[in-house]
């Protein structure tokens, strides 16, 4: 599976893991500030941005295995992995499965089972794809971003829509959804031994904070970080100024 990638900088590598409907565009606020210390590594997954969809049935455990890949096509033998909402998942399960090649985790609005509330949400999302992008990303607005940040973007947001709604692929978020369906890492956690550093919104409707401090609890060297101003989206604003100096400083400490 070939797949869309930027490699910028020089140094420790940082691979980004953007999250459902995403695509590597995602981390360009904190790429542009962390390239000047670091290899930053961002991809498109399978069926978003770039990336073709390919002909596999998709689990989360297939996106591990595009980025181990990726990685070896990259010579990159080690990396600290920073993963977001379904990125998150993913970076947890290449962590399982390729234990050598991960030297931190940064986890960022995610999960790590699929319990009855997070199935209904998974529902919810296929429900609004099954209708169009445009409701769907309608659906999502209100549950990641606060209604003060929707309310200054409404123009940004709006041109966001128009754009994404041009090279959405349906088939690819409904697959990547379903794959959530059947995850979960719950009992493998404690064989997660590299730092970990947990990022959670206080009001998440997607993945709720008491989930991020259950992963706390479950991976045993690990941190967490909640942001009391937030939802489910953390890169928002000047927030992404705070978040690099997180992660520079956590880098700085492992």
């Amino acid at each position: 599976m070939e797949l869309n990638y930027a490699v910028e900088g020089d140094g420790e590598p940082l691979v980004f893991i953007h999250g459902l409907s995403d695509n590597l565009l995602y981390w360009e606020a904190l790429a542009a500030a962390l390239r000047k210390e670091f290899k930053v590594v961002r991809f498109d997954l399978r069926g978003h941005g770039k990336s073709l969809l390919g002909e596999d049935e998709i689990s989360i455990g297939t996106y591990a295995n595009d980025l181990k890949s990726l990685l070896d096509e990259l010579d990159i033998t080690t990396a600290n992995l920073i993963g977001f909402s379904l990125g998150g998942a993913i970076a947890m399960d290449f962590a399982l499965r390729f234990p050598d090649y991960v030297s931190s985790l940064v986890l960022m609005s995610t999960f790590y089972k699929c319990d009855d509330d997070c199935a209904a949400v998974f529902s919810q999302f296929i429900d609004e794809l099954n209708l169009s992008f445009e409701d769907f990303f309608e659906f999502m607005l209100p549950k990641v971003l606060c209604p003060d940040v929707i309310e200054s973007n409404r123009e940004e947001l709006d041109f966001l829509k128009q754009a994404a709604s041009k090279t959405a692929n349906i088939e690819a978020y409904k697959m990547a959804t379903e794959a959530c369906f059947n995850f979960d890492v719950e009992n493998l956690l404690s064989q997660i031994r590299v730092p970990t550093l947990i990022l959670a919104g206080k009001y998440d409707e997607i993945f709720p904070k008491s989930i991020q401090e259950s992963l706390s609890e479950k991976i045993e060297n690990s941190k967490l970080i909640v942001f009391d101003n937030l939802k489910h989206n953390l890169l928002v604003g000047k927030n992404n100024v705070e978040i690099v100096e997180i992660l520079k400083e956590f880098y700085k400490k492992r």
